[in-house]
């Protein structure tokens, strides 16, 4: 070979090698690319699902607006009704987080729940004061028997 043409085919290889080092960092760009939108898609899903975390759910909510013995009542009602308490809870919860109701009793709940067709049974029982203790109102008609 002449020197002219190991010359001509150097200039091609050089500019060859220009040419893949030119295409393999467009490629490293394009991947670097990829790559910190996946890492910032990853970090939004990340806090997204914190503040999920971090919010009470529905059920949550209409406990701390039930009191006396609303969570009882609550829970025969899940327990008698799964179903419908699914859809009934977040509805319910809706109107504590507008401000529509504040608080629910035990016996408001158990009334709204009947009105509505729920026989929910909630377990009852009647104490009396006896000496200082409180005992079932059986159990005093029975020693007054005695």
């Amino acid at each position: 070979m002449s020197e002219s043409s190991r010359d001509e085919s150097s200039e091609g290889k050089s500019s060859e090698d220009a040419d893949l080092k030119m295409l393999n960092a467009k490629r490293m760009v394009e991947l670097r690319k990829r790559m910190n939108l996946e890492l910032a898609k990853k970090t939004e899903e990340e806090q997204r699902a914190e503040r999920l975390k971090n919010q009470p759910t529905d059920r949550e909510v209409l406990l701390r607006a039930l009191r006396d013995r609303g969570d009882e009542v609550l829970v025969a009602a899940e327990a008698a009704y799964p179903r419908e308490m699914k859809i009934m809870i977040p509805q319910l919860a809706g109107l504590v987080k507008q401000g529509k109701i504040t608080s629910i009793s035990g016996g408001e709940l158990l009334q709204f729940f009947r009105s509505i067709g729920m026989r929910v049974s909630v377990n009852t029982s009647i104490s009396v004061e006896d000496h200082g203790k409180f005992v079932s109102l059986a159990d005093k008609l029975k020693q007054d028997r005695s």
